[in-house]
């Protein structure tokens, strides 16, 4: 039971992660206009943090993939279950924080959301296998004992 709950706990904090790099790029005409700072520079400061978000998130991510999920082969389970978080975390925000109706985002920054999105399975599927490599030990191997025979 504790395992699945560690599962979960990381799940959620991949799909927190994305969702907070997601909204900021959603939000920079709001922030623009909440501070009245140019758009290119909170575009540029929103591009920072979320660089800088992603090198303190893998290292985070890293470090509890490795103290909770060694010596376990269900850790590939995060590659899925991050998306129910993903989706809750993105309703209720647009449900308590709408977009305005006159606000369009551009088409680069669609191309960033997707992006993104498509890649953040990949960017999980590295961490475990960074984190977890796999075991080359012949004693724990049955890929060489097979052909002994």
């Amino acid at each position: 039971m504790q395992f699945f709950i560690k599962l979960n706990i990381i799940s959620a904090l991949y799909a927190l992660a994305l969702f907070i790099a997601i909204e900021l790029i959603i939000n920079v005409s709001h922030i623009s206009q909440l501070y009245g700072f140019e758009w290119d520079h909170v575009y540029i400061v929103i591009a920072v943090i979320n660089v800088i978000g992603l090198l303190l998130s893998t290292l985070i991510f890293f470090s509890l993939t490795k103290k909770w999920m060694s010596g376990r082969k269900h850790h590939l389970w995060t590659l899925i279950l991050w998306v129910p978080y993903f989706i809750v975390c993105f309703y209720f925000f647009t449900f308590f924080v709408p977009l305005n109706t006159g606000v369009t985002l551009f088409p680069r920054f669609s191309l960033l959301i997707f992006g993104s999105a498509l890649l953040f399975p990949v960017y999980i599927l590295f961490i475990n296998v960074f984190a977890l490599p796999i075991s080359t030990d012949e004693r724990t191997s049955n890929i060489g004992r097979q052909y002994i025979k």
